[in-house]
């Protein structure tokens, strides 16, 4: 009995203290609605613009700097043959104080010292002592015949009046106008229009020692231009080349005719496709032969890849 009373009295004190909390207690803090000091403080130490929302800079409108491509081509080195003989030389595009030395096969120090040039600088249309003061350039006489042409009333005939001065075989000029003469198909390559320099057995194809082809055929036989273009050299000054003519056909592409019995063209002239420029000889050779060239940027190439064979 007296366990019950005192289980009675446990429940009774338990539902007192549960009725004591609900009676005493506290209200909940009030929340103000506005902003204080304090708050404010706070937003800027978190926004370093202040209370306004963050600054945005305004995306650059201005368009991306783009270098200028240009238009250079690149630079092209001129190797082209060179009179070796020869005491000055003028200054063509392509050139360099070391390709300049190569050719002439001189030092660069000596081709610096003669013309007093400073850090390899030249220009075009310079010219350039490439031989010591005092030198003298070998004696030769040159074949050179002068033809006038004047048209007169009767079709297809002209007159002609000839100038010539008698010279060493070896180094026969003619300058004259020459006919035009086919050696077979023609060939397009790289933009140019190719035919054979002449007819005839091929000799020496290109490779090894050959820079080029060696034509066979008789004295006397026409050697015409493989391409249109430019005479830019006609003489003998180079070494194993005997009677030889340089066509340029561009800045690219020239060719180069050697071993002539005699050139029928001159420096500075312009020639076509197929028009004659020489006969075939033996100078600076053993045989009769017409020693043919083709060179892209001065470096020798194979001929076969532009002549139709």
């Amino acid at each position: 009995m007296l366990k019950k009373n005192v289980i009675r009295s446990g429940w009774c004190l338990l539902v007192l203290a549960l009725s004591a909390c609900t009676l005493f207690k506290q209200p909940a803090a009030p929340t103000e609605t506005g902003s204080s000091e304090a708050g404010t403080a706070a937003t800027t130490a978190d926004n370093p613009y202040g209370a306004a929302p963050p600054y945005t800079p305004p995306a650059n409108s201005a368009p991306a700097y783009t270098p200028n491509t240009g238009t250079s081509t690149g630079y092209v080195g001129n190797y082209s043959p060179v009179d070796i003989n020869a005491a000055t030389h003028t200054v063509e595009r392509g050139d360099t104080v070391f390709n300049i030395s190569k050719r002439y096969q001189i030092t660069q120090d000596n081709l610096r010292s003669w013309n007093n040039i400073v850090d390899n600088n030249i220009k075009l249309g310079q010219v350039l002592r490439v031989k010591p003061a005092g030198y003298v350039a070998p004696s030769g006489s040159r074949n050179t015949t002068k033809t006038v042409t004047a048209p007169v009333n009767t079709p297809n005939a002209t007159t002609t009046t000839s100038t010539t001065t008698t010279t060493t075989p070896s180094s026969s000029t003619t300058v004259s106008t020459s006919k035009t003469v086919s050696t077979g198909g023609v060939r397009s390559v790289s933009g140019i229009e190719w035919q054979r320099p002449t007819a005839g057995s091929i000799l020496q194809s290109y490779g090894g020692s050959s820079k080029g082809i060696d034509y066979g055929g008789s004295a006397g036989q026409s050697v015409v231009a493989a391409a249109s273009g430019k005479v830019v050299y006609a003489g003998n000054g180079l070494r194993g080349y005997g009677n030889l003519i340089i066509v340029q056909h561009n800045q690219t592409y020239l060719t180069a005719y050697g071993n002539n019995q005699s050139i029928l063209v001159k420096e500075g002239q312009q020639v076509k496709r197929g028009q004659q420029i020489a006969t075939m000889g033996n100078t600076d050779a053993k045989r009769t032969q017409l020693h043919f060239e083709l060179r892209e940027n001065g470096q020798p190439q194979d001929p076969s890849r532009f002549l139709p064979m």
